[in-house]
């Protein structure tokens, strides 16, 4: 857990996107979007998870955790 950002919320969105882009930059890179309840701050939040994927590996490049839902969803 980091950020206080547990695996699980990353597989979560990883599985059942709200939003999924392809990078323009990479076609292997993909950005899910998915909204979640964040508990320790008690409010919605936009979890966007960068990753890449490699036949059936998947290597997750970044996390971003934002409250700011209208501004990037």
């Amino acid at each position: 857990m980091e950020r206080g950002i547990s695996d699980e919320h990353v597989r979560h969105a990883i599985e059942f996107p709200d939003k999924l882009g392809r990078s323009v930059v990479s076609p292997a890179r993909f950005v899910v979007k998915k909204i979640y309840f964040n508990e320790m701050l008690a409010k919605k939040h936009l979890l966007m998870v960068i990753y890449e994927q490699s036949g059936s590996e998947i290597s997750v490049v970044t996390i971003i955790d934002t409250s700011k839902i209208s501004k990037y969803f």
